[in-house]
């Protein structure tokens, strides 16, 4: 891939654009994030969401089949709003953690850890970082508990990283959008292949 090279960094291999060269900083992800609970105290109703592991932010209705697992006191969940994070304490570790991007509030229940990032953090590059092998690895590594492992905001917060400038971040995150979005475009290729040969082998042979 054009610009990528390998570089060395005490002692591991780390893949670098070539017009980078600066030092990644070392630090945790309590420095580049804030914790926050905002509960829904005036009981206003919006749609209520989940955090799954494999789409990030889903309606309610869409994942539990047309119906909604909403209490009676709605003021107790928490309010999110477009950009900031969330992530099921009890799933982070099979990446139930992700950011919501909606246009409107939405509402999520108060089992959930919200944060967002700090101005100097890029969120897209936030996203792959937080769904990254090495990170991931963490996530057990700090968590508590015995069969299920929670992983709550304060031991969330102290999970080493290395974080690129904020321009280095966003090639980044730009860089493995694109590597998506080509990834979505075969696979929808792949499918209307599949149809048409599903239809072809069903009146090719009479």
């Amino acid at each position: 891939m054009d610009g990528l090279y390998n570089f060395l960094d005490e002692g591991k291999t780390l893949i670098r654009f070539s017009e980078f060269g600066e030092k990644h900083l070392k630090t945790t992800l309590g420095n580049i994030t804030n914790n926050f609970n905002r509960r829904n105290k005036e009981k206003k109703v919006f749609p209520m969401y989940s955090v799954t592991n494999d789409q990030g932010f889903v309606v309610q209705s869409e994942k539990f089949g047309d119906r909604e697992m909403i209490g009676e006191d709605i003021g107790s969940y928490k309010i999110i709003e477009s950009g900031e994070f969330a992530y099921n304490p009890a799933r982070i570790n099979v990446g139930s953690i992700a950011q919501y991007n909606g246009d409107f509030p939405c509402m999520i229940s108060s089992l959930y850890v919200c944060f967002k990032l700090k101005d100097s953090i890029d969120s897209s590059w936030a996203s792959y970082l937080l769904k990254s092998k090495r990170v991931n690895f963490y996530y057990d590594v700090y968590g508590e508990g015995g069969v299920r492992v929670y992983l709550f905001y304060p031991n969330f917060s102290r999970i080493k990283i290395s974080i690129p400038n904020l321009n280095e971040q966003k090639k980044i995150g730009n860089f493995l959008s694109e590597i998506d979005r080509r990834i979505d475009i075969e696979t929808n290729l792949q499918q209307k292949y599949l149809q048409q040969k599903y239809y072809l082998l069903r009146y090719l042979f009479i």
